[in-house]
Order: C-alpha cells, then structure tokens, then sequence
C-alpha cells in the first residue's frame, strides 16, 4: 500500500458495521433493473465488478418504496413488497463475496417526475406546487396519505434488513419527497406538516423513528441530504445541520451529505468545470457539528483530493460516484500505487445522468467505459475466429474500435494520419475546464499499447495499402473536418475555423464567433478568457443547445462574466470588409467590423475510402464522424458495438 493514500484504505465503522476503507459507490440511477422493479443479472454484474474493484461500501441506486406512485423511471428498482427480497438478497450475497458492505437507498421521487410513469397520475408532493423543472402539476398529500408513506419508508427499511442489507439510506436530498417536505422552496403546507422548521421535519422524523422501531437498534439507518439547495426559499447549511441534529437524536445513524435539487442540479452533477471535492466545504461543518459519521459527494475523482478530505477532517467517507464507472478498479489501483492507471471520468454527463434523466437511452454507460452495464460481455471469452482488422483513422471511434477488438482477440492494425492519436480530443480538451478529456485518447493509447495493436502514426491509409494487408474488416474512422457555409466573402483571410482558433494565437481583438452550438460557445469562451471582445451570431433562439443542462449552466454564465455578445435568431449573410451582413428578425444590417470570423457551423464527414475498399474488403464498416458527424460518445460506441460483433 502506498503510505500517500493509506488514509482512504483504513477500516471505518458506521455503528457496529465496519467497512474495510473509505471509499463509497454513491446511489447512482442505472436504468438496469426489469420494469417491474425486480433485480437483474445486469444489476448484480454491475455492482459486482465495482467491488471486486476494491471498494469498501455500495449504497444500491433510489429503490422505490411505492410501486404505484413512487417511480422516476422506467426501470425502477424497487422494494415496496415483499416478493422483491429474494432477488434484493441476490444482489446483496454477491456483493458479500468479495468483503464491499452495501445499503440500499429508500426513494420516492415525490413531484421530481412525470405522470406516465404513474399510469397517468399526478405525481405527489407535500403541496400543489409544481417543480419547475418536472413541471408537472402535483397533488397535495393528505394527512392520511402522508401517513400511509411513511409507513411505506419503514416498510422498505424492513425489506432491505431482510435481504440483507448492512444498511439503508433514506433519500432526502436532491428535490425528491422527503427533501420537499423540509423545505419552504416546495412546501407551502400549513398544517402540521409545514409552515417552519418543525412542520417541514416531521415528514422524515417519522420515517426515521417508524423504521428504527421495525429495524431495531443496531441497523445502520443513514439520510442523504443536500447540504444547500441552491435556490431560493430553498434550504441552506445551517438549516440542514439543525435538522440533521433532530434526525440523529430519532435513530439515524450516519449523514450523506450532497448538494442541489432538479433546478440546481448543475451542483448536485457537476461540469468538469467546477473543481473537485466542491462539497466538502460544506461537509466539514456537518463533521463539526454532529457526532455521528459524514460521508460526501460531489466530483471526488483525483486521489489526492480524495485523502486530503479523509485527513483533513471534512468527511469519514468518500464517494467515488461517477468516477467508479470509468474505472471500477479506481480502489485497487490506488491502493496498490498505479494512480497513473486511473482512467480518467470526464464529469461529461452524457452517458450517465443527462441520458438517462432526459429519456436519451434507457440505462447508463460511459464515454470512457462502454462496459458499465455489459460487464459480463466484455468478461467473455476472446474468440476463436481471429479476424484481421485494419482500422483508418485514430480518433475516439477508431481508438475505441482497435481496443475492443484487440481484447477480443482479434489482430488490429492501425493508421492515422497525423502525427499524434486522438482526432479531435486534441482540440476539446484546449476548451476552458477540460483538459481532463485529454484522457479519451491517453487511456486508450496505454490500452492499445499494452494490447498489442500495430500502430502507424503520421501514415494515411491508401487503398493500396489496404490491397497489400487484405484485412477480413476495415473500419474506417476518418473522422470529419469543419464545414464551411455556402456564404460571400467566407473565404476571407481574416475568417478562420474554430479549430485555428483554439490551435494558434489569433489576431486582433473584436472576435466574431459563427456558430453558438458546443464548439462556438467553447471558442468563444477561450477566447474571452485571452481578453479578446467576441460575438456570438447564431440562428436558433438560444445557446449551446446541443450541450447538457450541467456544463451549459456554467458555459453561459462565463460567457456573460466575460462580456460575450450574444445574438441569436440571426443569420450571417455574406462577410464584407466592412462588416458582417445579417439577417434578424427585424431585417437585415449590418454588424462588426471585426478583426476575425470564427467558423463554427457543424463539421462534414471525411470518408475518401470507403467506395473502393467495398470492392476488395470482405467486410467495411464506417464509424463516428466519417458517418455522421456527432459527439465523441456516438462515436466510441458504434467503435465498441461493432468490435464486440465482429
């Protein structure tokens, strides 16, 4: 064990459960469960591989304690009935095996859902009030309904004992039931389950004390909650450590501390924008104030982030979230001192939380692990049908497709035309903030190297080279280069594309961005950061549409503190020396001069072989961006998906 960080790796005790580190997978929403609520093998796989990964403590995603109007997705674990124990125990004797504790987290997403997952119910909620995210119209619970879930919570504290569970979790952060009923931002009640601090408490202390009275004293019972909500009316630190105090003194027995609700949810899941460890500012002073154990989230992923919070005091635990499905060997690799192994989470999103929150796909993976959800396909035996693949192009998809490949056992050869590996990841990761995406192709090279690939950089594929090897597959991944508008005067000098932009030092100082999609928005944010005075002009109604609700919080808000125009609704008609004409919706003027035009407006595929590989190849295939232009998820994706079928 490397002395650095043998902090993380000392036992730790929750009352009488002892954990063997420090290191917490957090509930995380998978979308693996069956649509009935009960467990899967792909559940069980997935939570599998994370502790034989080494880490200590699994606290299973939000289980719903009411099968008829407390579900937030379509595959909903739950744990309202007693038949689901026995595949609940499943999952837990499997995790067992290998010395990880877990617990299950008791959920009732309250108003933070929609009503066609309710069979066409109104969702429920302390008050009539809807969420401004959800914005579905919820009904007010009575007395006798409030009643009747609170019974329902000890209930699945039961259950979870039952299947046995070292522990559970009640969901009280994020903006979902119990979290409502303790804040003034969703509960307007005046009974005697609002109107101030002890009618908001009473919701959750009455779980609390029902459940201890069926779980009896020794099971662990621990309470998420969000430190501040980060809006207004909605709760703050002191507050939460107040109520915190009133729930220990009723029988919980460890806090979780989180951040955020639907409407600041670019907190709770924070852009690679926001530095690592942001919560635990706040933890420290739960640390300080209770005396029972803390546990923090909030984009812990660097190792020494994660020590100096054990060490320092902050948290007794720390939960390695998003970043345990990039690498779910992040435990052992740190203990055993390979932190450079560490593949690296983007904090990106998409694959994860945005996809599976907005109905993009109906289960989580990730852009730098495409077997999260599939651990048992990539765990399979290599073939026994070796194929020859020669892939062109050493961008995401093509690096994607040669390791996936090359793990299967087949032999992979790869061309790349540039003089480096990872397309277009070169040119993210120069964005504000994301130098971290530098690891999509640093990852992928160590894998490749290690796997044997035969690597030839600088080197354009040819379809006389690819007479001469005669592969059984070709893949071509060549990627795609910056559109360029069909528009007067764009071929200017002074007009550049975005790639020249974040590549060389431009010139000039007034800077006028085409384009306010991701990589408009991103230009224009690095060039604002080197005090340059930039326009945006793009022709929808808004903004970096085409970037998740988290990163796009804190794009705009940078973009506003470094004083970027915006204009939008408006297209550019021709460049002039003398200004850029375009066309509003009040007519046509003229705007500018500007010293540089930055070109931003979507990208077109590069794809010279394909035609004639058709006629000498047995199988070609072609991938990410040389088949449509896209983000670098679709493209590692269809790299794996066609690897694995090959």
């Amino acid at each position: 064990m490397t002395e650095k960080y043998s902090a993380l790796f000392q036992p730790f005790k929750i009352g009488k459960l002892e954990l063997k580190n420090r290191l917490v997978v957090p509930p995380m929403g998978t979308g693996f469960a069956n649509t009935d609520g009960t467990v899967t093998d792909r559940l069980i796989e997935y939570h599998e591989r994370r502790a034989v990964g080494g880490f200590g403590f699994i606290i299973v995603e939000v289980c719903a304690v009411d099968g008829e109007r407390g579900l937030g997705s379509p595959h909903q674990l739950r744990i309202d009935h007693d038949g689901l124990i026995p595949g609940l125990k499943k999952l837990v004797d499997t995790v067992h095996k290998y010395g990880t504790k877990m617990a299950v987290q008791l959920y009732h997403p309250g108003r933070s859902t929609f009503s066609f997952l309710l069979k066409g119910q109104p969702p429920v909620a302390p008050s009539d009030v809807a969420d401004p995210i959800y914005r579905q119209a919820p009904h007010g619970l009575t007395i006798d309904e409030i009643k009747d879930l609170v019974e329902k919570f000890a209930q699945g504290a039961r259950r979870a004992k039952e299947a046995g569970f070292d522990a559970a979790e009640f969901h009280g952060a994020h903006g979902y039931l119990i979290s409502e009923f303790m804040s003034a931002y969703a509960n307007k009640r005046t009974d005697e389950y609002g109107g101030g601090f002890e009618g908001f408490l009473r919701f959750p202390l009455e779980i609390v004390k029902r459940s201890r009275e069926l779980v009896g004293p020794d099971f662990p019972l621990l309470f998420r909650i969000s430190a501040d909500e980060m809006v207004p009316l909605g709760r703050t630190v002191p507050e939460s450590i107040e109520m915190m105090k009133r729930l220990v003194e009723a029988g919980i027995s460890a806090v979780d501390v989180s951040i955020g609700v639907p409407e600041s949810s670019h907190y709770t899941t924070a852009p690679p924008h926001l530095e690592q460890g942001y919560n635990a500012e706040r933890s420290v002073i739960f640390k300080q104030s209770l005396k029972v154990p803390v546990l923090v989230a909030g984009r812990i992923n660097d190792p020494s982030v994660a020590v100096d919070i054990i060490k320092s005091g902050k948290a007794d635990l720390v939960h390695i979230g998003r970043q345990s499905l990039t690498d779910p060997d992040w435990p052992n690799k740190v203990e055993k001192g390979h932190v450079k192994d560490i593949v690296q989470c983007l904090s990106c999103n998409e694959a994860c939380i945005e996809g599976l929150a907005i109905w993009l796909r109906p289960s989580i993976t990730c852009v730098q692990n495409l077997a999260v959800g599939r651990e048992a396909l990539y765990a399979q035996p290599k073939t026994d049908k070796p194929k020859t693949v020669l892939i062109a192009g050493g961008g995401p998809g093509g690096l994607e497709a040669a390791r996936t490949a090359a793990l299967r056992g087949h032999r992979v050869t790869l061309y790349e035309k540039d003089g480096y590996l990872g397309g277009q990841t070169k040119l993210v990761s120069i964005a504000p903030g994301k130098a971290v995406y530098q690891d999509i192709a640093r990852s992928r090279i160590a894998a490749i190297k290690q796997l044997c690939v035969d690597v030839h950089v600088g080197k354009a594929l040819t379809i006389d080279k690819i007479k001469e090897l005669k592969p059984d597959v070709l893949i071509i991944a060549t990627g795609s280069v910056p559109a360029i508008p069909n528009i007067p005067g764009i071929n200017k000098k002074n007009v550049i594309s975005a790639a020249k932009a974040l590549c060389t030092e431009v010139q000039g100082d007034n800077v006028l961005v085409i384009g306010g999609g991701l990589v408009g928005c991103e230009t224009a944010d690095y060039l604002a950061g080197q005090e340059k005075k930039v326009t945006i002009v793009e022709m929808l109604k808004s903004t970096a549409k085409d970037i998740g609700p988290a990163a796009r919080f804190f794009l705009r808000k940078r973009l506003k503190e470094n004083n970027v125009a915006i204009i939008t609704q408006t297209t550019v008609k021709s460049v002039e020396d003398d200004g850029i004409l375009v066309d509003t919706p009040d007519g046509q003027k003229k705007i500018g001069p500007f010293d540089i035009i930055v070109l931003a407006a979507g990208a077109t595929s590069v794809n010279d072989l394909e035609e004639q590989a058709r006629k000498v190849v047995p199988e070609v295939y072609v991938i990410g961006d040389a088949a449509k232009p896209g983000k670098i998820l679709a493209a590692v994706e269809q790299g794996a998906e066609l690897a694995l079928k090959l």
